[in-house]
Order: structure tokens, then sequence, then C-alpha cells
């Protein structure tokens, strides 16, 4: 049986290693475009920093393909075809047959809507090219080990391709950027912003909404946010609205024009989101959703037998029936493990579980775990505290009508989810959540322990906010 993953990130790599795990023999073969290894998309930001270099990134050997008898295949795919069955690659390369298909061919980031939004000095933070183009830009050079080199990619791919190498303005320019700018407020733009801080520079944050990630914190938690951004030297300007960007003589970008002003600008990071990579498959025979997501069933076959998604292509159901890919480097785990199962003939199926996710927002942990601001009844109220002193955090506890806990966002403080989520799927109400709380704190054995006011474990309701989280209610 040949079995063919298109995408060498966690959901084919991890569906890689399940197949080879239970059938040693079996024709196997990975197709990636991006980079030769699979590597943690999350640590590019220590790569621009210094502090890792490229392999260090890498979560297995660089042998790992020898030793597991996987065939490697450096390409663009650019099409499915469902008779005969085969994977198209650009660059005249031969045609890939195949008896089961995973594609797991992740995000890309989403493009600037805006005039101007292609000139040069202007890019993302998402793929190793993006990580090779903002290193040219704020320091002239890679410094730690390079990515594979631009020449040796281009073959294999398309003027379309998010991996496509991208021209830094700093090396026409003779020097590096000096006045940055990132664009869309959220995980990526910030990460974008510590790194630009850890350059020494004093960049300009632009966010069209009310305050920063609305999606997933509330107006106190992200006004903390702000004034540590604020404090580090970054320049934060909400509810600012791109109008276009302006070029000098050479198409290099010189300045950001807004709703609310101009600012000059030689490096923007445009950070507004991704999208499923999915605009190859146009045409194939593989249903897609308005999102562009590869739509799927429980068991993450697609629309055409025996070819699976899996990832951040993959539109899965939701817990509220809704349909939509799952953009988390776990989900995407989960899934390529499943759909590992599902290329060996397998029944499968597919449920995602309790929501969690954690970051460090500059200096601030944040941890969240199950429904916070989406998915709730009329009747849900959220439980809120800011504790002062020696650990400044702020404990913010969505509570459903029946007075039990559905929801975490904790700042501050390191939290352990898997405890979070147990209470969570173990209904416990608000009133034994909170005396116990401590006993999900991860935070180092220096750092004294959280203690919640007596009065308010005691009465929940006093620390009861509206279920928007704007105020006391």
């Amino acid at each position: 049986m040949r079995i063919v993953i298109i995408g060498n990130g966690v959901a084919g790599m991890e569906a890689a290693l399940t197949v080879r795990q239970r059938e040693p023999e079996v024709e196997l073969t990975v197709i990636s475009e991006e980079s030769e290894h699979f590597f943690s998309r999350t640590a590019l930001m220590y790569v621009l920093v210094g502090q890792l270099s490229h392999e260090q990134t890498e979560p297995h050997e660089r042998d790992l393909y020898a030793r597991l008898g996987l065939r490697r295949i450096r390409a663009r795919a650019v099409g499915v075809d469902a008779e005969p069955r085969q994977v198209r690659l650009a660059g005249g390369l031969e045609p890939v047959p195949f008896d089961r298909l995973l594609i797991a061919c992740g995000s890309r980031p989403r493009r600037g809507p805006w005039e101007g939004s292609d000139l040069t000095g202007i890019g993302h933070f998402v793929t190793h090219q993006d990580l090779s183009w903002l290193e040219a830009e704020l320091y002239g050079e890679q410094r730690m080990e390079p990515a594979p080199e631009p020449e040796a990619h281009l073959p294999f791919s398309t003027a379309d391709s998010p991996y496509q190498p991208r021209e830094a303005a700093s090396r026409s320019r003779g020097q590096v950027a000096r006045q940055p700018v990132v664009v869309g407020g959220g995980l990526i733009g910030i990460e974008v912003i510590e790194t630009m801080v850890a350059r020494g520079l004093s960049p300009r944050f632009l966010i069209r909404e009310e305050w920063f990630w609305p999606m997933a914190i509330n107006r106190p938690e992200s006004e903390w946010i702000a004034e540590r951004m604020s404090h580090h030297g970054v320049k934060v300007d909400l509810e600012h609205n791109v109008e276009r960007f302006v070029g000098d003589e050479a198409g290099r970008v010189c300045e950001v024009r807004t709703d609310r002003g101009s600012h000059p600008c030689d490096v923007c990071v445009i950070a507004i989101g991704v999208e499923p990579n999915t605009g190859w498959l146009e045409g194939s025979p593989v249903e897609l959703d308005e999102r562009g997501g590869i739509v799927v069933d429980r068991g993450l076959q697609t629309s055409l037998e025996g070819v699976f998604a899996a990832g951040d292509c993959a539109s899965v159901e939701w817990f509220n029936g809704a349909r939509r890919p799952e953009q988390l480097w776990y989900t995407g785990r989960d899934q390529g493990r499943l759909a590992g199962r599902a290329l060996l003939g397998d029944t499968v199926s597919y449920a995602r579980g309790t929501l969690y996710n954690s970051a460090k927002l500059m200096d601030i942990e944040y941890t969240t775990a199950g429904l916070v601001d989406f998915g709730l009844s009329e009747e849900a109220w959220h439980w809120f505290w800011a504790e002062e002193g020696k650990v400044r955090s702020t404990v913010r506890l969505t509570v459903e009508g029946d007075g039990r806990v559905v929801g975490f966002n904790l700042l501050g403080r390191r939290w352990d989810h898997e405890i979070l989520v147990r209470w969570i799927e173990e209904r416990r109400p608000v009133g034994w959540v909170l005396p116990r709380l401590q006993q999900a704190g991860f935070d180092t054995e220096f750092v004294p322990p959280l203690r919640l006011p007596a009065e308010l474990c005691r009465d929940p309701s006093k620390g009861r906010l509206s279920p928007a989280g704007q105020g006391a209610a």
C-alpha cells in the first residue's frame, strides 16, 4: 500500500510516526515544501532573538527519515487527482501516486488587504522564510544556523506559495530597520513585538479593536498587558484602522497611514491571522468550506474516499455544531495521530475535548481552559479577582447558571491546565473550585502561593462580573 502525506508539520509527522510504528514495511512518502525537517513553529521567535538555532527547534533527530524509511520529497503540491489517484507537483516534477492520502498542509498568513501591502519591507511571521526575511530586516544577517538557501527552494515552488523567499528592504537601503510597525492584535503580533523589543527597538503596535486580543481576554486583562508593552517602549495604538502603506522611489515601505494619522515605517509585519493553505486544492475533487478549510467527517475523511485531512487545514465539527479549522498545536497533534490510524484502515472518530491553551504575553503568563467568552448560555457570568503584591495576577472564572465552572482565564501565574480541565469535566461548582484553586498552581518554589480572600471563597457572588467582563454587575 502506498501512503502519501502532504505536510511535515505536527499533524503530518504525528501521522507518519503512527503509520510507521504499526506498519514497518508500508511505502510511506512525505511531501513538504517549507523545510527539510519538522520543527516547532512556536519556537521561531527564539531563533530570531538568538536564543535557539534552527536545529534546536526540531523535536526529532535529522536522520529520522532515513531511520524510519520515510521517502521525502521537497516540493509544492499543486493538485490532487481522483483518477488516477495522484498528487501533482510544481516544477515539472513527476506526480506521486497514492492509495491513501493525508493532506496536512497547515496554514498560511492572511495577506494585508490594504493598498501597498506588497511593498518591500512588509511581510509576516509564520514560516521559515518569514524568519529569514525578518532576521535580515532587524539584524542584516542570519546569526544562527541558516535555513535552506532560497536558490534551492525556487525550482519546486510557485509564485503564490507562502514559502517564497521575501526581499528585505534593509539590504537595498543599506541599514537595518529602526521604525518597525506591527499590524494586528493577536498572539503572533505580540510575539513579533517581543522580538523587536529584544532588538532594542520601540515598535508601533496598530490594533483596530478597542483592546488587545478581545477574542481571548477582556478589557481589564488587556489593559494590564498593554501597560507592560508600554513599559518596554512599545507604542500601542488601539482603534487604529490601517488605510494604506506608502513606498519610496525604490518600492520600499516608508509610511503607514491610518484613520487616526500617519507614521513612519521601514519594516512592517502584518499579523492579522492565518488561513488554511489550501488555495492549491481549488478545482480538485476535495470539498472546501467558506474559510478554505478541507471539509472532513468525524473520521477525518474528505469528500474523496481514502483521502484524509488533519491539522490547521481541516474543517472539523466543533462542540457547538459549527464547522471550522482548529489552528492549535495540540489539536494538530491529536488529529495527526488519529489520521495515522485512519490511513491504516482503523475506524476513528475525532471529537475535540475541553479547550485549553497557554502563552506568555510579554512578561505575563497566560493560561486558559474551557469556555470563557463564547459558547455560553445567557445565565453564565464571570468571577474576577486581581492580585496585587509580591505577585501580580488576575483570576477570571466563567460560571454557568447552575453554578458549575466552565472556563478559566488566568494571567500572571503559571497553572497546570490538566487540573483545570479535569475540574471542568467533573462539573465542579465555583464554591468548590475557589478554595482549591492553588492546587492547580504551577509556580516555582520561591513564588508565594495564591491566597484568595476568604470572603470571596465563601460567597462567590461578591466577585461577580457581567458575562462580557466589563465591570462589576
